[in-house]
């Protein structure tokens, strides 16, 4: 999990709505990674789970292409079976819910189990899978762009791969894994962990120099209930002070 990018491209994006894959025959959808009524298994992680995914699903010239992106809390070892914090997608291992806008929900802060190479490591971490015919692409199928969009609108691209290629770093396939903010060089100019309001993630999928494919998620990072209830009593009190 522990990526290495050479190249981290910045650039200014206009707010965006969930990204629809430009083709005909695209659907979006909610729930578990499967192909022809077959669960996709999740090949990253430990205890992430296929269930829980935004997805959009497009017919293709190489077959049907299904791009799911989940939110979810982080661990250095991820959430492990039957933690509290687990939400009502506990199964498929998704453990932010779905506000009423379509975002997933999340909580601003360094997570409390970050790992010692990744100090800054947020409290949400998300998840993507990129298939085929419900499997990995063959070579040269398809190109993937990641786009990791903050709250202050400022876009970065984190690089394009090829859908059935791997990182050389670590050998890590492209078409599913798991990140963490902390380690993918998005923060700066006063955007960290504790950065409340909207990220966005999308992955778009062009073959032969077109869009076959797009899918983004929303994640509103809002201030634990705790930070709501210690801001509200500091404020009675400054009222209170003023009388």
């Amino acid at each position: 999990m522990n990526q290495q990018l050479s190249s981290v491209k910045w650039s200014v994006s206009c707010i965006v709505t969930i990204a629809a894959a430009a083709s005909a025959s695209a659907s979006t959808s909610f729930g578990q990674l499967s192909h022809n009524g077959t669960a996709i298994p999740l090949s990253v992680g430990s205890g992430i789970g296929n269930d829980g995914f935004t997805m959009n699903q497009s017919d293709t010239s190489f077959g049907s292409l299904l791009i799911g992106i989940k939110a979810h809390e982080y661990y250095s070892n991820n959430n492990p079976a039957g933690a509290s914090t687990q939400s009502a997608f506990a199964g498929g291992g998704s453990w932010l819910d779905l506000d009423p806008s379509g975002a997933y929900t999340a909580y601003p802060g360094i997570a409390a189990n970050h790992p010692s190479w990744n100090p800054n490591a947020p409290r949400w971490a998300f998840t993507w899978s990129v298939t085929d015919d419900g499997a990995r692409a063959a070579l040269g199928v398809g190109m993937m762009t990641m786009v990791i969009t903050r709250p202050d609108s400022v876009a970065v691209t984190l690089g394009t791969w090829d859908i059935g290629g791997a990182n050389p770093n670590n050998n890590e396939p492209w078409y599913q894994n798991s990140w963490n903010l902390g380690y993918l060089g998005v923060f700066g100019n006063g955007v960290d962990a504790t950065t409340t309001g909207i990220w966005k993630v999308r992955i778009d999928v062009t073959s032969g120099g077109a869009m076959v494919g797009s899918q983004e998620i929303s994640i509103n990072v809002v201030p634990a209930p705790g930070a709501i209830a210690l801001a509200g009593i500091a404020g009675l009190l400054k009222g209170r002070r003023r009388r």
